[in-house]
């Protein structure tokens, strides 16, 4: 915007008209002219009857409009090469008749009226039109009285004219175009731009809307200057004059609205009329007569100044007391806008005369530049801060990561120390509970002479419990058939010294299927247990061993068909709750019954991947 600023002034600069040393007669200024109000297409033929001095503007004109008026004016072939004519202002729009043809006019002369009421007008002419002595310049305008119109600077009106060379008439036609059209155009394109950049940011930062706001005033008031694009609107006067003048509540709303927030005091009824203001106004337009459009407008900005008055003097109040640095920056930016205001509407109660330049369209860029820039260093120095608080808060992060693994290690570390614990209380329990029990009973067995098959059966069975015991301690897993092996030759084994036949059944697993070494040692234990119970408790005959294995559960079944019991009355002895604690602690189920035809049924299941379990039946049929 700076670069942008800078060029324009150097343009400018570059277009204004230089002294130079001409030998071309000096352009004729024309101010006194005879004028008439007519609706004829052509000049009148004879003199004009009303003399006037222009500038002429109109006003208390009560005919149909577009309104109609001829000038007058006579002057003297001033030797010109080149001629031209030029009008520093006609509005609505005007047709040149020099010595009685036609030399050129803005546009359409019927509704809707071509709008170049803040456009310059130069009209080239070859020089064979003028005679040597007295010439007549005939100018036709078509316009809307003062009261018709929102504005004063569209009311219908004629500057004073200039007759001479057009080379030196055409640096004050671009100059007036430049400053009034030009430059108007640039920065309003520039304003626009800046504006929805403004808008995105702020829509996009809900917690400061005030950019948003800011950038939507910016967008409004460009979208107000579209009169110095498009000259020929698609629809009449009346149309053009309350679209335009209903867009000021809108951009009153978002300015009033920006100086809230920008204090961080928005307030919600505040908010709520102007909104309410925004929708009244077009209504009260079209309500209004059409000659009452200037003192509608009029009403209209004498209210929104009283509203920025109010705005202003709330903003000033709050930044005062919790932002003074944004006071002495905002406040003197909004000193100079309420300054530019307050003349705005003395323009237009005619307290002061049209200025040749348009004052709020330059000015207005200028402060929303300085405010845009603050907004922009507003926001550059809430994104550092959002950075340096990210990496404060990533540092944080990390810092808490390295701890948590730090914990984890710990947690880890404490886990596998629990668990040996925990591996070595079994096996001490496993070798008190087993392996010294049996070698007890050995010692008490040598001490009978006439013992000796029973100490050698207690010191096989010791070492068949501290083999399993070493298994276990080892830790390696074993593929489930050579496991079931094995419980098969020691089961067989014993039930066969006993004197019990035995009917073995057990499914055939693949040998990619591995029991973990704790399965193994459990599970062994409970068979060995529950064999044991056949042996010395039942007094059978016959024993069936029923085993199953999937990927999921291990299905162990022992039957015998001895003397068996009464389950209504069972009293569960040390064995029985030595089965069912090892069978709980691999997550399984124990059912123990008594078979129909005499005898005992016990059913383990464990599971292999998660819970399982299967009740033991009744029917004394093998699993």
């Amino acid at each position: 915007m700076v670069y942008l600023l800078v060029f324009l002034l150097s343009f400018a600069w570059s277009a204004a008209p230089q002294a130079q040393v001409r030998s071309e007669p000096a352009a004729l200024g024309l101010n006194r002219a005879h004028r008439l109000d007519s609706p004829a297409l052509v000049p009148p033929a004879e003199l004009l009857p009303d003399a006037a001095t222009l500038p002429d503007r109109w006003r208390g004109m009560h005919a149909d409009v577009p309104h109609q008026r001829w000038y007058q004016f006579r002057f003297d072939q001033g030797g010109w090469s080149f001629p031209a004519i030029y009008i520093e202002r006609a509005c609505t729009n005007v047709e040149v008749w020099v010595n009685g043809e036609r030399v050129g006019s803005g546009g359409s002369m019927v509704e809707p009226v071509t709008q170049t009421c803040y456009f310059a007008q130069l009209f080239r002419f070859p020089a064979s039109l003028l005679k040597p002595g007295d010439n007549r310049l005939d100018v036709r305008v078509v316009g809307y009285p003062a009261e018709w119109v929102a504005s004063r600077q569209r009311a219908g009106g004629l500057s004073p004219l200039w007759v001479g060379e057009q080379s030196e008439l055409q640096p004050r036609f671009a100059l007036r175009n430049f400053w009034n059209i030009d430059l108007a155009r640039v920065i309003g394109i520039a304003m626009g731009l800046l504006g929805l950049a403004i808008a995105a940011l702020g829509w996009f930062r809900k917690q400061d809307r005030h950019p948003f706001y800011f950038g939507l005033a910016l967008t409004l008031w460009a979208l107000m200057g579209t009169r110095l694009y498009v000259q020929d609107m698609p629809f009449g006067w009346r149309t053009a004059e309350i679209v335009f003048t209903s867009l000021y509540p809108p951009f009153a709303y978002a300015f009033i609205q920006f100086l809230l927030h920008f204090v961080r005091r928005p307030q919600r009824r505040v908010r709520q009329v102007l909104l309410l203001q925004c929708g009244l106004v077009p209504l009260a337009l079209l309500l209004e007569p059409a000659n009452a459009m200037s003192q509608a407008a009029l009403t209209l900005y004498v209210l929104l100044t009283t509203e920025f008055l109010a705005a202003f003097a709330f903003f000033a109040w709050h930044s005062w007391r919790g932002r003074r640095r944004d006071f002495w920056v905002m406040g003197g930016i909004l000193l100079v806008l309420l300054v530019l205001t307050v003349l705005e509407v003395a323009i237009q109660t005619e307290w002061i005369n049209l200025p040749k330049v348009h004052l709020l369209h330059l000015a207005m860029p200028a402060l929303a530049l300085v405010m845009g820039v603050r907004l922009v260093q507003e926001f550059a120095g809430a994104l550092a801060e959002t950075e340096r608080l990210n990496r404060e808060l990533e540092q944080r992060v990390a810092d808490k990561s390295a701890e948590i693994e730090q914990t984890y290690r710990q947690l880890s570390a404490l886990k596998v120390e629990q668990a040996a614990l925990a591996e070595r209380q079994r096996i001490a329990s496993d070798l008190h509970d087993d392996l010294g029990a049996q070698l007890v009973t050995i010692a008490q067995a040598s001490l009978v002479a006439n013992d000796v098959s029973r100490v050698s059966d207690l010191a096989r069975k010791a070492l068949a419990d501290m083999r399993l015991a070493v298994r276990g301690l080892t830790g390696e897993e074993q593929p489930v058939a050579y496991v079931l092996a094995d419980w098969r030759r020691e089961t067989v084994e014993r039930l066969q010294v006993a004197g019990i036949a035995t009917f073995w059944n057990a499914s055939e697993s693949a040998m990619e299927w591995v029991l973990s070494s704790r399965l193994q040692v459990q599970l062994t234990r409970v068979l060995r247990e529950a064999i044991s119970n056949v042996i010395h408790h039942s007094g059978a005959k016959h024993c069936w061993v029923d085993i199953h294995v999937t990927q999921d559960a291990l299905r162990l079944g022992i039957e015998d068909d001895g003397r068996g019991f009464d389950v209504l009355h069972i009293v569960a002895g040390q064995g029985l709750r030595n089965l069912e604690t090892r069978t709980h602690s691999l997550g399984g189920s124990l059912h123990v019954a008594a078979r129909d035809e005499g005898g005992t049924c016990i059913r383990a299941v464990v599971p292999l991947t998660g819970n399982a379990s299967a009740p033991c039946p009744h029917d004394g049929g093998t699993a």
